[in-house]
Formats: structure tokens, sequence, C-alpha cells
């Protein structure tokens, strides 16, 4: 029962859930609608049977995209210097470029205004062990995803994947505010897994916000703008208790 779980473990079943709740918006909104005519386009009973019928996994949504964000700007000194060479000088300037607009960006510094201080979550006499209880736990479902039929479902999942654990990772590293004097190591395939879900989870906010009322009317739901930005609010509110 969710009522037994420690708080470190209500985390991960709320990521896991906000992951798969992305997932399941980015397969409605771009969905095979007629195989004849190789029609696709947004299938809103989808989007909103998976999805915004349950509250709850709108608000993971919200919660797993907040979580990686802080993950993001936390991590902001050594992914403004770390390696995106490509051999396409042009290119490489972009990134960097492109990599500086996010890390600096105002608006997603915004998000992110009061502190909060993961590292209090992974403290006390079972913090090692609940460390390494997640680290397994994300070694399996990506080692389940190699067990799924479709090669780019399976290579979008386990990037997802190794892009939260690389958020969780960098919220094990580091500590509190003052991270200036701390080391943080990152393979070149979990900076871009982390980026890439930051995109992705991005992608299904902004579905929702587009599609969602539309949805919601279709399949006569009560979901509104109003209401979506309560489950903002909502999502913050639990990240801050933690």
């Amino acid at each position: 029962p969710a009522e037994e779980l420690c708080q470190e473990e209500k985390i991960l079943y709320k990521l896991i859930s906000g992951l798969h709740s992305s997932i399941s918006i980015h397969i409605a909104s771009d969905y095979l609608l007629d195989e004849a005519t190789n029609l696709w386009g947004h299938n809103l009973d989808l989007m909103y049977n998976r999805v915004l019928r349950y509250p709850n996994r709108v608000q993971n949504l919200y919660f797993t995209f907040l979580f990686v964000l802080r993950a993001v700007t936390k991590a902001a000194d050594y992914l403004e210097q770390a390696e995106y060479d490509t051999g396409n000088p042009t290119e490489d300037l972009k990134t960097h470029s492109l990599m500086r607009q996010l890390l600096y960006n105002p608006k997603l510094q915004a998000a992110c205004p009061l502190p909060f201080d993961e590292a209090k979550l992974w403290k006390g006499q079972r913090g090692p062990e609940l460390k390494q209880k997640i680290q397994a736990q994300f070694k399996n479902i990506s080692a389940l995803m190699d067990c799924v039929g479709c090669e780019k479902c399976r290579l979008w999942g386990k990037l997802q994947v190794l892009g939260l654990g690389t958020a969780l990772k960098i919220l094990f590293s580091v500590n509190g505010e003052d991270h200036s004097h701390q080391t943080l190591e990152l393979q070149r395939n979990e900076v871009i897994a982390l980026i890439n879900l930051l995109n992705r989870l991005s992608e299904s906010i902004k579905f929702v916000h587009e599609m969602g009322a539309a949805a919601e009317k279709l399949n006569e739901g009560t979901v509104t703008s109003t209401r979506l930005n309560s489950l903002v609010q909502q999502a913050w509110a639990s990240i801050i208790k933690t």
C-alpha cells in the first residue's frame, strides 16, 4: 500500500508514473488513425482515457518535469562545461549557445524558486540502502525495456529511463544549494538522455495545455485550464513537502 511506502519510494513511484504519462501523451499526440491511408493525428480519446481522466497522473507528470528541471538547474555549472563536440564547429557552437540559453533561462529558473534540498531524502540509517534499491530498480526497468518488440519504442524508452536515472544521480550527488565545490561526473550519454527527457516532458505538458481542453470536452470531462494550474501547484507543493 502507498501509505506504507517511505518518502523516497513514493517519489520513485511518482517519477515512474509521470514518465508513463508523458509517454502516453506522446503516443496520443501522434497516433496512426487510419492504417489504410497512413493518416496520423491526435487521438484525444486515448489521451483522456490514459492520462487526463486521472488527476494524479497529470500531477505526477508535472512532478516529474519539475524534478528533472531541478536536476538540470543544480547541474548547470557542470552542464555548461560538458563535452558537446561532434566534429562540426558550427554545430558545436550552436549547441553550446542553446545549452547556455536553457540553463540560464529566467523562466526556467523561476520554475524552481524555492529551496529543495533533495539530499535530505537520502540521509539517515536507510539512506545508502535506499539509494542502492532505487538504482537497482532503474536497472531492472531498463532491462525490461529490452523485452519491448518495437525497436523505436525500446530505444525511446531506454533513453528516457536513463534520463530519469541521471536526474536522480545528480540529486544524489549534489547536496544543498551551495554545490560549487562538489564533484559531479556524468557520461556523455547521460547528459544526452537528461536533456532529451526534459524536452520530452516539456512537450508532453505543452500537448496537455494545447489539446487537454478538447479531449476533456470530447469526453465531457471537468479538467479546465484552472484545474490544470491547480495540478501544477499541487505538484510543486508535493516537491516542497519532501
